[in-house]
């Protein structure tokens, strides 16, 4: 087994042993989430979702798919996650919602030849290793039609040090608003040891390398980043 593979497995590990507590906890260690919620569900198809099938990946205990079905109650989603805890407590969540579907596993694996109109994802890419970014967006480039967008919320680097450390120190400022000494030095070093947050310069790269086209960032507050693109 790869070092890569074990990573993962850890990190598997973490969300299935958390997912009870992990909507308490999550909004004490990610700053401005419900705002980049809205950001992100914003430059969705306009319409009213009739035939949009939507992909959530990493969808956790189901955040992104009630913002998504609230403005597109018709939108087909497909909520993917590796921890299976997680997707029982979305599936809880979600359950007064029509056209929702799931699929437990590593999103690498899905098949996603089945069609959508839209991949959305909240910080989840950042597990994936650098070298293996550029074949999982050409697997989401593939599945998308033409105008089909792809937009994740995720953890970024500047392109500094002194700026990371700059953004490092904000993020810490924001948890010790309701987390102790010992739970931010925790979350630090689980940060550390388990996600592989990348430049956001190098990931507009990478799409546009891929083939998506008007690739942006909407919105950015320090290292929490929305951008994606269209085919």
């Amino acid at each position: 087994m790869s070092y890569s593979e074990k990573r993962m497995k850890e990190i598997k590990r973490h969300f299935e042993r958390e997912a009870k507590i992990f909507d308490r906890h999550f909004y004490k260690v990610a700053p401005f989430y419900r705002e980049a919620i809205e950001a992100l569900v914003t430059v969705l198809p306009p319409g009213n979702g009739n035939k949009l099938r939507i992909i959530d990946l990493g969808c956790g205990t189901g955040n992104i798919t009630i913002a998504v079905k609230k403005k597109y109650p018709a939108a087909h989603v497909i909520c993917i996650d590796f921890a299976e805890n997680m997707i029982n407590l979305a599936k809880a969540k979600l359950k007064k919602y029509r056209d929702v579907e799931f699929w437990a596993g590593d999103m690498r694996d899905y098949d996603y030849r089945n069609g959508c109109n839209a991949v959305v994802s909240s910080l989840v890419l950042h597990h994936i290793e650098g070298r293996e970014k550029k074949e999982f967006y050409a697997q989401i480039y593939d599945a998308l039609p033409k105008g089909g967008l792809f937009y994740m919320a995720d953890f970024v680097l500047p392109s500094s040090i002194r700026l990371e450390k700059v953004f490092v120190g904000k993020w810490v400022e924001f948890m010790k608003k309701s987390l102790t000494s010992k739970q931010i030095a925790a979350t630090l070093i689980k940060h550390k040891r388990e996600d592989r947050p990348a430049k956001l310069i190098d990931e507009l790269d990478i799409l546009r390398e891929t083939g998506f086209k008007n690739v942006d960032v909407i919105w950015k507050r320090y290292n929490f980043a929305i951008y994606g693109g269209e085919k």
